[in-house]
Parts: structure tokens; sequence; C-alpha cells
């Protein structure tokens, strides 16, 4: 016989209630007070559940499950699961599952059900997740009960925002592509650029000196008037040839073939060197350059590499140094050399810090400063490539220190990565 879960007729005895006053009571039914019949329940929670028996029938079943399966709640009741479900594969799944529950006494969770049916010609599918618990009396299994959520639309919701994260992966990947490919173009257009600048300019260079050369023979009194107009000539064809360097340089780190020839040599010497070359150059700037330089500092470093470091950094502080003065220091333990570029001009903002050492990037404004934004990414990548470090300690309006770390002897990896 099968067991009865509960119904809506249980309603419980009456209770008798006391009446304030004279003593005497009355009847009041429990009704008032009874618990939720399992019925009323089923009727209202909005959670698929069932319940049923050994027999594989419905004892009870929530109207939400009745939606699911697309038959009145009343037509469930005490009929077998077969009837209800009908053939379709997911019912006979469901059965498949109820039974075992029955039989083994151990519940499946969030088990799911994938259910397909046609209207119109069109097949539709809805997603639900079940779990499946023993209902248990006196150590016994006396019925399983189902509970079912319907997650097509979650699902559904799912798919789309999947659906739309991959569109914007793909978004972004392509942008990547397009943005990389539009570097390797540019990288590719500033080696031949370079390369193709370098002969003209040497050109030039020659004709200049010639020219100059034949003046002073033939007129001495021309070749002296025409000497600061040689002077700025020299002067932008330098400036010129400086800036396809640095183009070639970019070339050169896009490939990793940055070239370091490494010997033994006094940076303290090439320091006071490269001051006095740029002394004309902060004269005209207005600045006051001081120089801090005790006896020789010897390492084994590129020379060339060493310059064009310190060439970046003294023009740098000539060009930004609002024609304060400019302090540049040096000093050394044995092991490292500490060089220190000081001035007391325009600063760096907080944005313009986390970007000053980029390619292409520029702290301050291109239409009144000039250049390309590469003279402190290529410092830095020569600085790393030798071993050491550069770092700045700036705030607007507050000048800016530029810290340069180079170790006295060299890092054999390094040179050999930076060479090939």
């Amino acid at each position: 016989m099968t067991p009865r879960l509960g119904s809506a007729q249980d309603t419980g005895p009456d209770v008798t209630t006391p009446a304030g006053g004279g003593g005497e009571g009355r009847q009041r039914p429990r009704e008032e007070a009874r618990p939720v019949a399992l019925a009323e329940l089923m009727s209202t929670v909005p959670l698929g559940m069932a319940i049923i028996d050994p027999e594989l029938r419905f004892v009870e079943v929530s109207e939400a499950m009745a939606a699911m399966n697309g038959v009145p709640r009343e037509a469930h009741l005490g009929r077998p699961m077969e009837e209800v479900l009908g053939a379709a594969p997911s019912g006979r799944d469901v059965i498949r599952r109820v039974r075992r529950v029955l039989e083994t006494g151990e519940p499946l969770e969030g088990v799911e059900i994938i259910h397909r049916e046609q209207g119109g010609g069109v097949e539709r599918s809805r997603v639900y997740r079940a779990s499946y618990h023993p209902v248990r009396r006196d150590g016994q299994v006396v019925a399983a009960c189902i509970y079912v959520e319907d997650m097509t639309e979650r699902r559904r919701v799912e798919a789309q925002r999947d659906a739309g994260a991959a569109r914007e992966r793909a978004v972004r990947e392509q942008a990547l592509r397009e943005t990389q490919e539009a570097v390797r173009a540019r990288d590719e257009f500033l080696s031949v650029a370079a390369h193709e600048l370098r002969t003209p300019l040497t050109s030039l260079r020659l004709h200049l000196q010639l020219l100059q050369r034949q003046v002073n023979t033939s007129q001495p009194a021309l070749a002296e008037e025409l000497v600061p107009r040689a002077q700025v000539l020299e002067r932008q064809l330098s400036r010129l040839g400086n800036l396809v360097n640095t183009l070639l340089d970019v070339s050169r780190l896009a490939a990793g073939k940055l070239s370091l020839e490494p010997r033994e040599m006094d940076l303290a010497l090439l320091v006071r060197q490269m001051a006095e070359a740029f002394s004309e150059e902060f004269h005209r700037a207005g600045s006051e350059l001081s120089l801090h330089v005790d006896g020789p500092l010897m390492g084994t470093w590129d020379p060339l590499r060493v310059e064009q470091v310190l060439v970046n950094l003294l023009s740098n502080a000539a060009k930004y140094g609002a024609g304060r003065p400019v302090e540049v220091s040096l000093v050394g333990d044995g092991r490292t050399a500490v060089l220190a570029v000081k001035d007391h001009g325009i600063g760096i903002s907080e944005d313009g810090m986390a970007r000053l050492f980029g390619k292409f990037e520029r702290a301050v404004s291109e239409r009144h400063y000039g250049g390309l934004g590469l003279g402190l990414y290529i410092t830095r990548q020569i600085v790393e490539a030798m071993g050491g470090s550069i770092t700045v300690r700036s705030a607007q309006g507050q000048g800016s220190t530029f810290i340069l770390r180079l170790p006295t002897q060299p890092q054999t990896a390094r040179l050999a990565q930076a060479s090939r």
C-alpha cells in the first residue's frame, strides 16, 4: 500500500482556548493556527517540486512543476510518471533517476535536463537543473522528492553575455593585431627612412666643408663674414644627423640589435668633456652649469653609448631648465658609478612621470619644445643593456633630477644579448 505523505485534508484536532473573565471556555477550531498543508505549499511554491512514491506515481506536484510538464497539477496526482511525462528522452531520464534514488537512497544533485519540443516546425529547447532526494520514514525510503529550477532564461542571458564577451575579445585581438602591424610598419619605415637620410646628410656636410675651404682660400674677407651662417648650417646638419641616428637606434632596438662595444674608460673624464661641449648650449639657455666630479672613475662601458646618454640628459637639462642653474655630479664606490643631473626648471607632472621613458612619449607640449619623444626611451634601453638603471625625481614646477647608476664591470650576458 502506498504511504500517505500529507494532504490538504489534514487539519489536526481542535484546541480549547480559555476565555477572559468568567472562567468559561469556548471551542475554537485549530484551523487558524494549523501548519501549512503539503498541498497548499505545492500550489504556491515557485520552484518545480514533485513527490514520487515507490511505484513511480505522483503523490504531489507544485504548480510550477505542472507548468513545466505542460499538464494540470490535478492530472498528475496518482498517475504514473510514464503517463504524465510521455516518451520523450528527457522524461525517461527523469524516471530513471527517480528509480535510482528510490533503490539506493542516494541523492543526485544539480543534474541538467535539456527538454526539446517541436512547435510550428521549429525545435525549442528548455534547460532545467534538477536535484533528486530520498524521503525517509523510520529509516526506510518511502518516496523521492524532485526539485527542478528552470534555467532557460538564465542560460540565454549567460549565452548572450558570453557571446558579447567573445565579440569584445575578438575586437580587442583584432585591434591588437592591427596595432602590432602598424608598429611593425612604423619601425620598418623609420629604419628605411633613417638609412636613406644618412647619404644626403653626409653629402651635404662634405659639400659645406668643401665650400668653406674654397672660400677661405680665395676670399678670406668673405669667409670671415660667412662664419656665423656656416656655424648655423653645421648645427642644423648635426641636429639632423642626431635625429637620423636616433631613428636608427629605435629600429635597432625594435629588432633587438642594439650594439655595444665596451672597453675600459674614465667616466669622469667623459663627463668633463661633455660638460665642456655643452657649455655654449647652456650659455644660450641662460643656465649656469656646475660640475661636481672628483678624480678619475674607471669602468668598462661603451664610450659612444655613454656619450649618447650624457647628450640626452644634458640637452634635456638645458632645454627644460628654464634658465636656472643645472648641477651634474658623479661619484663611485668601486662597483657602481652614480651620475646625477639636476635642474631647477619646469619639472614633470605625475602623469608625465608615468610615461616618461616610453617610446614616442613626451612629458611636455610638443609645440613648445619639439623633439620626437625618443631620447629618454633610448637612454633607458642603453643603460639597462649595460646592466644599469636610470630613475627620476621630479614635480611640476620644481625641477627634475635624473640619477644614472652603472656597474663598473660589464655583465657579460647582458652585453652579449644587446650585441646580437
